[in-house]
């Protein structure tokens, strides 16, 4: 998706922009590329550029590209911030549940939100995080799990992740293999390619990395705890 045309500031008079320079200079830097959106910032001269969940700004002739936070400092808003939480939760906003394990959260508790975490069903610290899960369920988080095995399709973890998935009772088998326990090898139709693909296009680098409901992300461990008022007190 490219948008040609755009709407400044309200302060501002409505005008067109032309950002062909910019589109002919992404096109040339990533070939095939077609699925990027421009859009003016209050700077002048300077466009925001979304590529997936990615955030960069550049001159309107294309010749410079700048790649970092940008900040309103009247406002104290972190722009970059706020536009690339944008992306995420339109992102995960359409990956279907059914393609997910699903811990749900207490229904009867007083405020629910909703995580969803790419694991690795080997890795240690995602072992860690899903003995929480429980403490989460209980207090109003629902827990969404991603597969993302780390040493690619050839590995033990994805092996695992495709049996868990294809189990009669996935949860309980993901459950078993969490705990270091073995499962029943086998086969089915399984997102976990699909979940892998995700994790490139959210830039996942670790396991486990957690998506909060607002598009905030959290890399790596952390305690129920401390997630809980990340969740709940920000």
């Amino acid at each position: 998706m490219v948008s040609a045309y755009a709407q400044p500031p309200a302060a501002q008079p409505t005008q067109t922009h032309d950002f062909s320079a910019i589109q002919k200079q992404l096109q040339t830097m990533i070939p095939g590329l077609d699925h990027f959106d421009i859009q003016p910032t209050g700077v002048k001269g300077l466009y925001q550029v979304i590529l997936g969940v990615d955030v960069v700004y550049m001159s309107e002739d294309g010749q410079f590209l700048v790649q970092g936070d940008l900040i309103d400092l009247k406002n104290k808003v972190n722009l970059t911030r706020q536009v690339s939480m944008q992306q995420r939760t339109e992102a995960l906003a359409e990956i279907p549940e059914a393609s997910m394990w699903i811990y749900p959260g207490d229904e009867k508790a007083q405020r629910k939100s909703t995580i969803t975490v790419f694991t690795d069903i080997h890795c240690p610290y995602c072992r860690k995080l899903h003995l929480e899960v429980p403490e989460l369920n209980k207090a109003g988080v629902t827990v969404r799990y991603l597969a993302y095995p780390r040493a690619g399709v050839a590995s033990q973890s994805y092996t695992d992740a495709v049996s868990a998935w294809c189990a009669d009772t996935p949860l309980e088998a993901l459950d078993q293999v969490m705990k270091g326990q073995k499962v029943a090898e086998k086969q089915c139709d399984n997102p976990i390619k699909q979940h892998m693909q995700l994790a490139q296009f959210f830039q996942v680098n670790g396991t486990p990395n957690i998506l909060l409901d607002d598009g905030r992300l959290i890399p790596g461990y952390v305690p129920a705890k401390e997630l809980l008022k990340e969740i709940y007190d920000k």
